[in-house]
């Protein structure tokens, strides 16, 4: 998919900040002392069970809590979301503005002592290109933007010699797009663009992965795999920052249940819990310990197009937007500033072209959803429904505390406009997948910035971003809106994004937004070096817990 990218104020003020964190050096220790005082084993908790280990296949939060850990990414993103040197020690765009040169550090290793070099990443890349949208998720990362790659999905990567990407030397890896993207070093932190070796992963496998002590480059490599109880990591010490590493015995504790893993937090069995419940918020016990960051919009899925009839009408799913009260979430949550009241797509937390509040802006103007029982009433009336001809949904979850309280009150919410809702719930695995087909009526969903544009919220709306069309919302029109905010500057490129955010909610009520909320996790006091970023998942490479 090709369409052309527009430098914009905002988006060309980070790329300047990006460009000057990539020149810093890689590292995260200070001058702080090694090893001394600090725990030389670290465990924490991940909330489900992870999928493969493989870069192509890492396509959920529950997963990247290990593979964070294991493969060193060109980039990475800081708690601020801004982009950091990771692999890459310096960069440069050419004249076009579609060339990037990355220079890569001759020092960095994979933990067998192999040198990282830049043909690992192009066969990273190309072999992501290869497997195809069904089995990597996050491909589009690469077809929307690098040249020829869309018209490789499923090739041999023998076969992709004419898209971007190429090894210049040993440690220059060159990229050219389709067309200007001013965001797109900060796409690069995302695993689909991390170096293997085809001695190690081979062209659509990902059963290596599942085995433990496979190479890799990250801070740690995996001595034990198991996907029902633990993950065990040891130091690299061929890591480029070994130095910065205290480390030497990394522990993810798979832990499902937000009450487990809190309990395992306050005996000691775990030093950090990734997936608190917000519950602990008001644990005076655990005041010091909890952490809140994030930029996260939960909201609800409509299968709009080959669901049930009902669903189709776009009365229908307003209806069910204008019938739920949002105070109620927060209140059933019960968890002070962790969650708010969310009136529309894009949470609170992403620019708009002044580098004002996105979502605030949109507020302040008028709400896109809100809380009006008797309108929802009329236009069910409308739509053939009332108190003796009931609508009967199901709404399809994974389930935890949280999923679990908020299914109860959409239940609850949806009874006085007509509307009976079975709920449904699967584990994780078998939840994501179906979701992904659009095997539901209403569905849990939830989305962590990538990276800080609205657009990275906005394109999960639009069908272009489904290539294997598993289309359930969205319409060309929608689509035709994204592009042209790529066409404009400042002002104009946000204030399109707005009106589409406007079309997708309001007009045609694709989904419905309920909250926004920022993630818990608990941390040992004392703890230091923790990377908590915008994409919700965290970097433990150099974590200092005291002992």
């Amino acid at each position: 998919m090709s369409f052309k990218k527009i430098i914009t104020l905002l988006l060309s003020v980070l790329m300047v900040i990006s460009m000057t964190a990539c020149n810093n050096g890689g590292g995260g220790g200070g001058d702080e002392p090694s090893g001394t005082g600090y725990k030389t084993t670290f465990t924490y908790a991940v909330g489900g069970e992870p999928t493969y280990m493989d870069p192509a296949k890492c396509g959920d939060s529950v997963t990247a809590e290990i593979h964070n850990e294991i493969w060193f990414p060109l980039f990475y993103l800081t708690e601020t979301g801004a982009v950091a040197n990771g692999d890459c020690i310096e960069w440069s765009v050419d004249d076009t503005g579609t060339v990037y040169t990355f220079k890569l550090d001759p020092n960095a290793k994979w933990s067998d002592g192999k040198a990282l070099t830049a043909d690992q990443y192009v066969y990273g890349i190309k072999r992501c290109i290869g497997y195809g949208f069904d089995e990597v998720g996050y491909l589009t990362m690469i077809t929307n933007y690098i040249l020829n790659a869309e018209a490789h999905v499923g090739d041999a990567v023998a076969d992709m010699d004419d898209v971007g990407v190429k090894a210049v030397d040993d440690f220059t890896l060159e990229i050219t797009l389709n067309a200007k993207c001013p965001f797109f070093v900060s796409l690069l932190p995302t695993q689909v663009f991390a170096a293997v070796r085809p001695d190690i992963a081979p062209e659509k496998d990902s059963e290596w992965s599942n085995t433990p002590d496979f190479p890799t480059t990250g801070a740690f490599y995996l001595t034990k795999i198991d996907s029902a109880s633990e993950y065990i990591m040891k130091k690299n010490p061929n890591f480029a920052h070994a130095d910065d590493v205290v480390v030497e015995t990394l522990i993810a504790k798979i832990m499902p249940s937000m009450e487990a893993s809190q309990m395992a937090f306050q005996t000691g069995e775990i030093d950090y819990d990734t997936g608190a419940s917000s519950d602990v918020v008001n644990n005076a016990a655990l005041k010091d310990s909890v952490q809140i960051w994030g930029n996260i919009n939960y909201y609800m899925n409509f299968q709009c197009y080959s669901g049930p009839e009902a669903l189709k009408n776009r009365n229908v799913r307003r209806a069910i937007q204008l019938g739920i009260d949002r105070s109620a979430f927060v209140t059933a949550l019960d968890a002070g500033n962790v969650y708010y009241e969310l009136y529309g797509f894009v949470p609170v937390g992403l620019p708009d072209w002044d580098g004002t509040d996105f979502r605030t802006n949109q507020d302040n103007e008028h709400k896109l959803v809100y809380t009006d029982k008797e309108e929802a009433k009329r236009l069910m009336e409308e739509a053939g429904f009332g108190p003796d001809n009931r609508l009967a949904l199901t709404y399809y979850y994974n389930q935890n505390a949280m999923h679990d309280t908020v299914a109860d009150v959409i239940k609850e919410q949806l009874k006085d406009i007509y509307i009976d809702v079975t709920l449904k719930t699967a584990e994780l695995r078998t939840f994501f997948d179906d979701r992904s087909y659009g095997r539901y009526d209403m569905a849990r969903n939830a989305f962590s910035a990538d990276y800080m544009d609205p657009w990275n919220y906005m394109e999960l709306m639009a069908i272009y971003n489904d290539p294997e069309g598993r289309t359930f919302f969205g319409d060309e029109t929608y689509d035709k809106m994204l592009f042209e905010s790529m066409e404009l500057e400042g002002k104009a490129r946000f204030d399109k994004l707005h009106e589409a955010e406007q079309y997708a909610i309001e007009e045609q009520c694709w989904n419905c937004p309920l909250f926004g909320y920022g993630s818990v996790s608990l941390q040992k006091p004392g703890t230091t070096g923790v990377i908590n970023n915008p994409q919700a998942n965290h970097i433990f490479w150099y974590v200092r817990c005291p002992e």
